[in-house]
């Protein structure tokens, strides 16, 4: 009896106490925190701008009252996400990053890695990383060839009339302030799409910096496994892009942008401080011509278009799907003149009347605005400006006085998931699926008032490119014979103080319903569709589900080429 009290009170004697437990992760953060201070002073030691290592503690000022450089480069394009990294470097050139990940892995600290800051799931950065910033590569030549060596900082709003001088383009996105180097990396899917392809097609080369720190220059001879992987394999897996070359084309002698309206929301009663679509095309009806505009083989001059479709409350009762309206916005670039613009509008969508189609000036290489940025906004997002608009209001309903401007490129809170359609299609089923998917009792109509945006973005691949029997580089991105993909977005976007502050706002009562929208979007039977792309990153979707058939082929390139043994080049959504 005594031996075994002996027994139980030495049992107890060795049983760890839960603060103590506490502790001793507490000293383990202690060690990465005095690294990070390690990791500075050795970086200035070696000769990089102390002021460029951005820290919590900075006291330089910025444009912005009451904020340091390192609050002002936390911020990233979701701002659901608000990051502490330990430290920011700002990089200029290659062998900046080069130092900065050699330093970082050598203090044993996890990295990151920013070039426009557009992860949808803000894993362009992280609390308690090393943030690598390639924001101030700028380099940029054009060869005889067409070839274009562009440094990884370059957004699309500073590239694009860059190249317009030279009466050349690439496959750009539709938001002008996404970066070059994850677009590339997710595929790179845009307005240009039908007639040129992703923008991954494209890539003949760049200057990568592997897991082991070493630099490499990627093409057609050198490293192809790795040229490959790049060309939509996803970022940062194999290594830190800090330059790319691009094949670009010849910029078309004039272009128009455009959009058709179907439904637009109007404020049916007087009572009602909300708008609801308009009954004048079913949306089944909208989705079935714009198909049928992509798929065609007559319409090369379309260079690329999405649909906008903005999801509505279910009504009460039973009701007829297929016979339902809501609000749709087709965007569009157009080559060539007005006229044979509306000559396609009127064969493609002869019920479309004046009122609902916008087509903005003429640009291109005829023209002194060869390429304004502006192409690129709206197309996609809305604002509490539109709402205004549409109720006859000059101001907000939220705070009054004068209309916000549109903010499509500005940083918000937000979630998205996507899927594609099949080269085959959806079928009969998979339309009426599609549809009860954008009507749900999860969302109600005065959402947009309060600035909740919940729609689904299809983003038309089919088109010429794809199209031709040419034969096409290999690339990673598993998915160009798709026919579109379906992206489902929910943005609240308030003011800019709203989206910041995440408190106090009407805007908030509604947001996680919607964000349970998306969930059930993703989660949605829809026949005719599948995978996901990487480029509208959602943490939920496995990362197989992105890279297709891809996959294998490129998990064996990580382990096989990037050098990369303690996988530090890695995030959720990176290969492995």
């Amino acid at each position: 009896m005594s031996q075994r009290n002996e027994t139980t009170t030495e049992t107890k004697a060795i049983q760890p106490n839960p603060e103590t437990q506490r502790w001793g992760v507490l000293a383990v953060y202690a060690v990465a925190l005095h690294n990070a201070a390690l990791f500075r002073q050795d970086m200035v030691e070696k000769g990089f701008p102390a002021e460029r290592l951005l820290t919590a503690q900075d006291n330089h000022p910025t444009v912005l009252p009451g904020l340091n450089n390192y609050q002002a480069e936390s911020l990233i394009f979701n701002t659901r996400y608000q990051y502490h990294p330990f430290i920011i470097v700002m990089c200029e050139s290659t062998e900046e990053v080069q130092q900065a990940y050699k330093t970082a892995i050598e203090y044993n600290l996890p990295i990151r890695v920013r070039a426009g800051g557009h992860d949808h799931a803000g894993e362009c950065s992280g609390d308690n990383v090393v943030l690598i910033d390639v924001t101030g590569i700028k380099t940029f030549s054009l060869d005889d060839k067409g070839v274009a060596s562009i440094g990884a900082g370059y957004r699309f709003y500073q590239l694009t009339p860059k190249l317009a001088e030279k009466d050349r383009m690439i496959a750009h996105g539709t938001c002008a302030t996404v970066g070059l180097a994850g677009f590339v990396q997710g595929g790179g899917w845009g307005p240009w799409t039908r007639k040129h392809g992703m923008c991954c097609e494209y890539l003949t080369g760049a200057t990568v910096i592997l897991g082991d720190g070493s630099k490499v220059n990627v093409s057609e001879t050198e490293h192809p496994q790795l040229l490959w992987a790049l060309r939509g394999g996803g970022g940062m897996s194999y290594g830190i892009v800090t330059e790319l070359k691009l094949q670009t084309f010849e910029l078309p002698k004039e272009i128009h942008r455009f959009e058709i309206e179907w439904n637009r929301p109007v404020q049916a009663q007087t009572r009602h401080n909300y708008c609801t679509p308009q009954s004048n095309e079913t949306t089944l009806t909208v989705l079935k011509n714009w198909e049928k505009a992509i798929a065609s083989q007559n319409t090369a001059q379309l260079l690329g278009t999405n649909l906008k479709i903005n999801a509505i409350p279910a009504p009460e009762g039973n009701y007829d799907v297929t016979q339902l309206f809501h609000h749709c916005l087709m965007y569009g670039y157009w080559e060539g003149s007005e006229t044979e613009l509306l000559g396609f509008i009127k064969l493609y969508f002869p019920q479309v009347s004046a009122p609902q189609i916008t087509i903005h000036p003429a640009s291109g290489a005829g023209y002194d605005d060869k390429y304004n940025h502006q192409l690129m906004g709206n197309w996609g997002r809305n604002s509490l400006y539109d709402v205004s608009r549409r109720l006859g209001q000059t101001g907000t309903l939220a705070l009054g006085g004068t209309p916000f401007t549109p903010d499509y490129d500005a940083p918000a809170p937000h979630k998205i998931t996507s899927r594609f359609v099949d080269q085959t299609g959806l079928s009969e089923q998979g339309y009426q699926q599609l549809l009860h998917s954008l009507t749900s009792t999860l969302l109600q109509f005065e959402n947009e008032q309060q600035g909740l945006f919940s729609y689904v973005t299809l983003g038309a691949i089919q088109g010429e490119f794809y199209q031709q029997s040419q034969k096409l580089p290999q690339i990673a991105f598993p998915y160009r014979q798709c026919q579109y993909t379906i992206q489902y977005q929910t943005w609240w976007n308030e003011d800019i103080q709203k989206k910041i502050e995440q408190q106090d706002n009407l805007v908030y009562v509604d947001v996680n319903r919607a964000m349970d929208w998306i969930d059930t979007g993703r989660s949605a039977t829809i026949e005719g569709t599948h995978g996901a792309f990487i480029s509208f990153k959602d943490p939920a979707i496995p990362t197989e589900i992105y890279f297709g058939d891809s996959y294998q082929q490129l998990v064996k390139i990580k382990t096989t080429y990037v050098q990369d043994n303690f996988n530090h080049l890695r995030t959720r959504k990176t290969i492995i």
